[in-house]
This record gives C-alpha cells, sequence and structure tokens, in this order.
C-alpha cells in the first residue's frame, strides 16, 4: 500500500470515508471498525466479474467446437451436450479423460507388424490419433486453468455478495468516477497487497 496512485474512495470506515491513496501505511486504519465497500463499486466488481464468466463460456464453446471438428476427422462422434457451460467444467474435464483413454485404446488397437497391409495408412492413423491425444491433453490443462480463474471469481463474488453495502449518501465525487475505472485499479493493486 506504500505506493498506491488510486486516487479513488470506495470505502468506509463506521461513518468516515477512507481515500486510499492517502494512506501511507497499514498502522493508520483503526481495525476496530468494518471496513464497508461503496454499494456502486460493489456493482462495478460485480458486472466485470460476470463479463469474466461470460469470456470463459465463450472460450469453453470454441473449444469444444475445435474438439468436435478434429474428432470427426477420426471417425469419433461426441456428444458435449450441457458441457458446454463454465458451471459444468469438473464434467467437461471428466469428459476429456473419457476421449483420451479412448483415444489411446483406439490407438494402441491398431497393430503394425511385418506382413501388414497398408502400414502406410496404419502408421499415418497412429499418428493422427497421437496428435489428437497432445491436442486433448493441452486444453484439458486450459480447461483446469478456467477452472481455477472460475473458482477465483466465485470466490471474489461471494464476497462481493457478502458484504454490507454503503447506503449513506456518498460525496459528488465518488458519483462521478468510472466504477470500470475503480474495478481496474482494484486488480491491479489487489496483488500487491
Amino acid at each position: 500500500m506504500d505506493n498506491t496512485n488510486l486516487g479513488i474512495k470506495f470505502y468506509s470506515l463506521g461513518s468516515e470515508k477512507l481515500d486510499l491513496s492517502k494512506l501511507l501505511n497499514k498502522s493508520e486504519i483503526d481495525k476496530s471498525k468494518p471496513i464497508i465497500p461503496s454499494k456502486k463499486f460493489n456493482e462495478a466488481l460485480n458486472s466485470v466479474i460476470k463479463k469474466d464468466i461470460n469470456i470463459l463460456n465463450d472460450k469453453i464453446k470454441n473449444i469444444i467446437n475445435d474438439i468436435i471438428k478434429r474428432l470427426i476427422v477420426l471417425g469419433i462422434s461426441v456428444d458435449f451436450k450441457n458441457l458446454d457451460n463454465i458451471e459444468n467444467i469438473n464434467n467437461l474435464i471428466n469428459k476429456m479423460d473419457e476421449l483420451t483413454s479412448e483415444l489411446i485404446i483406439k490407438k494402441e488397437n491398431i497393430k503394425v507388424g511385418l506382413f501388414t497391409s497398408n502400414k502406410r495408412s496404419l502408421k499415418e492413423k497412429i499418428k493422427q490419433f497421437d496428435d489428437n491425444i497432445r491436442f486433448l491433453s493441452r486444453y484439458q490443462t486450459e480447461f483446469i486453468s478456467m477452472k481455477n480463474e472460475y473458482n477465483k471469481l466465485s470466490e471474489r463474488n461471494k464476497i462481493v455478495e457478502g458484504t454490507i453495502l454503503l447506503e449513506e449518501n456518498e460525496s459528488e465525487e465518488i458519483k462521478r468516477e468510472d466504477p470500470l475505472e475503480r474495478t481496474i485499479n482494484f486488480y491491479m493493486n489487489k496483488q500487491k497487497f
């Protein structure tokens, strides 16, 4: 908090507004009184969290479409019904495990021996399976990171919903400030603490 240049006021300590840009060290805060975030700040933060969740949903839909296209080339039909939502990410990760296992089993069932006909096409098919197994593993890792991000967003959303909102009259300066700018500053400076 030493080098903050927030210049915004969105907290209340009891009945007194706090300007985080003027606080030089943490000892100046009276910890016996609760810090209450402003209603406008919480609305802006909640809006940004919802947008982030929608972005994750869009990414999942795009990845699923890409997976379906790749697996159709191998002759595998996959149903991702009700799995294209971030709330079902655990089921989607499990589905990716199943798909990867299925591809490994199908690849292992392709036998290429000395007297096998169509060796070239069989070897190419094995190579396609290997490429798609790596492809699915990469996307499964991405789904796991999306799950972690979603869990963070959900926790932040619970914190925002669980806080007591400041209902009193806010100063004109606070009302003129852009809520999105305050939210962005909040996220950027949160890592410094």
